[in-house]
């Protein structure tokens, strides 16, 4: 039996082991047929059905676009349906898909001037546009891609681009097609720190209609997963979620998304291989497109050694972070630097090698930076720099404070304010003042119970929970500690140094209830 199948049998949340003994991926399926090669595509990222008044040499390439599209390879899907439109100028969708590839829905970003000029393309108006293209469904999804565009900020944008994708399922409610996008669109509505779940409801049960009528749909498996990306309903996604990199395996982001649902389950080898897969593929995307560094290749290799950190190979987890410093120290840009900063600070954090940070790798940007504050902070609070943890201290606060005057930021600024009580808990505590030390712990779990849970590894990235119970279990409270840990164990499951502190806690109450 490996660790991380010990972890499960020891868990409290054994549903999330399913993973352990089923396997990290369904059984592979087969490739379409055919070759749609396009923009560097190839035929395996799924099927979908999509008819449509295209010419029948366009085909190829428009239904590779709008696959690629389904998997956020967003760059591949423009020159897929670039392809497209010179087999056929006169294909009104081919300019309608790659206006909608300059759309990113779920990172809350948008190329208005790029989808507009690429609209222009097929005609100059929206009047024009809706004029020229075929009567039915095309032409509403032509006059939906307007509104997408149109007036009014993003949010209003996308909300009234949801609504009319809306009605136009409930024209067309057997095409799967407009179904799927208009999951993607409800989800588009939902941004960070809103509350409630409708929305991700209903995004999920249509995508999951979808999914049973074409089990190889890209955008369905790909969506369920994104909308039941949290704890409580990520189980309902982990059939999707073991499909998708067999749907899409030469999409990176195909092979990266089940980890979102094994990280949410602490499925933790699930996690290192499908970032491992999709880790090796993107870096051979942005290497074949001569991209910059820092993409979706450098997002895989935090989450692949964020895994590997849960499953205790520090061997394995150390490569990743120095894989890092390699791609900084050949790609020395700020979206690099940021990134690897990121996983020093959770290296740091997750291994408690509090006297090994070496400050004298820092520079004044990385001020700013608040979860690597916080882990400077902490590690000269433990080992007897106080003078050094008031720094980052005021390095955090001031984040926090930037990050509130800015109301897209709201939910970034009660992430870093968790934080702040951190590092001041960590800092009463070293002047040995645990009330004080026990009262900021206590504000700390307080505020990251507002928030929504972590779309990934923990954010914050030290959780509060965790650490108020390790807190009292070093203070010898065991009851108190394993309350405190069962409810990190809520937002992160299966989470090693929770599962361990849970453990010990157990092991050491009197109260034989706790023991169940």
């Amino acid at each position: 039996m490996t660790d991380a199948s010990v972890r499960c049998a020891q868990s409290f949340l054994p549903v999330i082991c399913l993973g352990t003994a089923l396997g990290w991926f369904g059984a592979a399926l087969p490739a379409e047929t055919g070759d749609d090669s396009a923009g560097g595509l190839t035929a395996d990222l799924g099927h979908i059905d999509f008819p449509n008044s295209g010419a029948p040499e366009a085909q190829a390439a428009f239904l590779a676009g709008m696959k690629a599209f389904h998997s956020f390879e967003f760059e591949d899907a423009g020159e897929a349906f670039h392809k497209a439109q010179a087999i056929d100028p006169d294909f009104g969708l081919a300019y309608w898909g790659e206006a909608l590839s300059y759309n990113h829905p779920l990172w809350f970003e948008q190329d208005r001037l790029a989808a507009h000029t690429a609209l222009a393309g097929y005609a100059s108006t929206p009047e024009d546009r809706a004029a020229r293209t075929p009567a039915g469904r095309e032409r509403s999804l032509m006059e939906a891609v307007d509104v997408l565009y149109g007036s009014g900020d993003k949010l209003s944008r996308d909300i009234a681009y949801s609504e009319t994708m809306r009605r136009l399922h409930e024209t067309y409610p057997e095409d799967d097609e407009i179904a799927t996008l208009y999951a993607l669109s409800l989800l588009g509505t939902v941004r960070r720190g809103d509350k409630g779940f409708a929305r991700q409801v209903r995004a999920g049960a249509i995508a999951m209609e979808v999914f049973a009528r074409n089990p190889e749909h890209p955008g369905a498996a790909h969506f369920i997963i994104h909308a039941f990306d949290d704890p409580e309903h990520a189980i309902l996604a982990l059939p999707a979620a073991k499909a998708y990199a067999q749907i899409a395996p030469a999409a990176p982001h195909a092979l990266h998304m089940p980890s979102h649902i094994f990280v949410q389950l602490g499925m933790w080898e699930g996690v290192v291989a499908s970032n491992e897969a999709s880790y090796e593929a993107a870096l051979e995307h942005v290497e074949r497109k001569g991209l910059a560094r820092g993409r979706s290749e450098f997002h895989s290799l935090q989450w692949y050694h964020y895994g590997q950190l849960q499953l205790g190979d520090e061997e394995q987890a150390q490569w990743a972070l120095d894989e890092a410093f390699r791609t900084l120290e050949a790609f020395p840009s700020k979206r690099v630097r940021r990134g690897t900063m990121k996983m020093l600070a959770r290296h740091t954090l997750e291994t408690q090698r509090w006297s090994e940070f070496d400050h004298r790798i820092l520079t004044d940007a990385d001020r700013r930076h608040a979860a690597l504050q916080l882990a400077v902070g902490l590690s000269a609070a433990y080992t007897g720099k106080p003078e050094a943890a008031e720094v980052a201290l005021a390095n955090i606060r001031d984040a926090r404070k930037r990050l509130e005057g800015k109301a897209s930021r709201a939910w970034r600024a009660r992430i870093v304010a968790v934080g702040e009580k951190e590092l001041e808990a960590a800092l009463a505590s070293a002047r040995g003042d645990d009330d004080a030390a026990e009262a900021f712990l206590a504000e700390a779990a307080a505020l990251e119970a507002e928030l929504n849970a972590p779309s990934g590894p923990p954010s914050p990235m030290k959780p509060a929970h965790e650490m108020y119970g390790e807190f009292l279990l070093a203070r010898g409270r065991m009851e108190e500690a394993t309350v405190q840990f069962r409810r990190a164990l809520e937002r992160t499951p299966n989470r090693t140094r929770s599962i361990r502190g849970l453990e010990r806690a157990r092991q050491h109450s009197s109260d034989v209830s706790l023991l169940q």
